[in-house]
């Protein structure tokens, strides 16, 4: 035998590259867990937030590492969970005295929280976890969660989203509308009306389609109808880079927006994500990083059923957001996708 032919055949006894593979999850913990639990974001002065630890924590379920789960959540309810309502404060600054100078929350990292949490319980039978995940999911009902015409809605944060905090409130950011953490909280917080915010979002997705592209805009002003939010960059951006993760994730009613947000994103640049202005249809920026190829590759697949590029299943921890969109995707592929 060739040397090429016994190489050949011991990478087809060892097999390609798979969504679930375990090394994935140990770089990712190498790169952005310290050993204290705190989610580090490296690419904003090493700050860590809400979402973050949320991120990590449905991670850390999903990959059933109940070690690293333990000490993320110690992490998170001893340094964020300072408010007293059972939401966390966003964002702990490590060269700030004190650490959390800004006491308001960001609803997406509480759902994810809860999320990571009712996952938590679930798997490994812990009722503690359970419980903590049914008082946050019941704290966001009574705080952020507020009416519209399109239904119950949810704002970004407790202060700073209403009506009257800017000319064109109330705002909402759709890219907050984590569908599968509403899923997941169903179970244990059932009072809470989930398929009602499941169908304000999917409404807003349908009403919040600007310029050429009809793209929604990551920040939403519903002051007398939908339109980008005033003061802020109107974009399909960084925030909603997240959309096809959560629409990919979410209920069957949620296919429907996906083929549409995918076919204009997507189609304005070939192909590639990007940034686009939504009011002019100009692309501003490339999303370079593997992990945002790998976002749009689950949207390919979950629309028209296209194989996840092989070399999109090895997670490179680039910087945290990316790293943790393309982790992500890989869980949601195993979980909703294994056909691609």
């Amino acid at each position: 035998m060739t040397l090429a032919l016994a190489l050949a055949a011991a990478l087809s006894l060892v097999g390609p590259a798979r969504a679930d593979g375990a090394d994935n999850w140990a770089r990712y913990k190498a790169r952005f867990i310290a050993a204290d639990g705190r989610l580090v974001d490296d690419s904003a002065d090493d700050v860590s937030h809400s979402e973050g630890q949320g991120y990590g924590l449905v991670l850390a379920a999903f990959n059933d590492d109940p070690e690293t789960f333990a000490r993320l959540w110690a992490w998170t309810a001893a340094n964020l969970e300072v408010r007293g309502d059972h939401l966390a404060a966003w964002r702990w600054r490590p060269r700030d005295n004190p650490h959390v100078r800004d006491k308001n929350n960001a609803t997406d990292g509480d759902l994810l929280i809860a999320w990571g949490l009712a996952e938590a319980g679930k798997r490994w039978r812990k009722p503690e976890y359970t419980a903590q995940a049914r008082r946050i999911a019941l704290a966001l009902s009574r705080e952020v969660v507020f009416p519209t015409v399109f239904g119950p809605a949810l704002r970004p944060g407790v202060y700073g989203f209403g009506p009257d905090d800017s000319l064109d409130g109330p705002v909402v950011n759709l890219s907050y509308w984590v569908f599968p953490a509403m899923e997941a909280l169903a179970n244990v917080a059932p009072e809470v009306d989930w398929r009602g915010l499941e169908h304000s979002g999917l409404a807003l997705y349908d009403a919040a389609k600007f310029g050429p592209y009809a793209l929604p805009s990551d920040w939403i002003g519903l002051k007398g109808g939908v339109a980008p939010a005033q003061g802020r960059p109107p974009v399909f951006g960084y925030e909603l880079i997240r959309a096809p993760l959560y629409l990919a994730w979410g209920p069957p009613e949620a296919k429907s927006r996906l083929v549409a947000l995918t076919k204009s994103w997507l189609g304005a640049s070939g192909g590639a994500p990007t940034v686009i202005n939504v009011e002019t249809g100009a692309i501003t920026q490339s999303f370079a990083d593997r992990g945002y190829r790998a976002l749009a590759a689950l949207a390919r697949c979950a629309v028209q059923g296209e194989k996840f590029p092989p070399e999109l299943l090895e997670v490179q921890p680039e910087r945290y957001y990316s790293a943790t969109l393309h982790m992500l995707s890989l869980t949601a592929l195993r979980v909703r996708y294994p056909q691609c």
